[in-house]
């Protein structure tokens, strides 16, 4: 998915498309549950010190998420990345889960 990620960046940004690191430097090293069955108290807490950076990291970096639930692991991982000397984090998030008062 990444590759075909790039190849439509490259056609909608092209030379402005930003370059992908070889790999990637935020790792998840603590296995955590399944946010989903998590509470929203849990799953507040459940991300921290759930990942650490191993290289170098860009200035300007962007962050992609499948589903946002509470947004902690976005804000942790943001966090990692800005104290490691990245000076601009854009979050890319495809859905997100609508809090129970929202729910029908």
């Amino acid at each position: 998915m990444t590759i075909q990620l790039r190849k439509n960046l490259k056609e909608i940004l092209d030379e402005k498309c930003p370059a992908l690191p070889k790999h990637n430097p935020l790792k998840k090293i603590k296995n955590t549950q399944a946010q989903h069955s998590l509470s929203r108290k849990e799953r507040l807490k459940s991300p921290r010190s759930s990942y650490q950076l191993d290289g170098p990291i860009a200035k300007h970096v962007a962050l992609f998420d499948d589903v946002m639930t509470t947004g902690s692991t976005i804000e942790n991982c943001t966090k990692l990345l800005l104290k490691a000397g990245a000076e601009r984090v854009d979050i890319w998030v495809i859905a997100r889960t609508p809090d129970k008062e929202h729910q029908s």
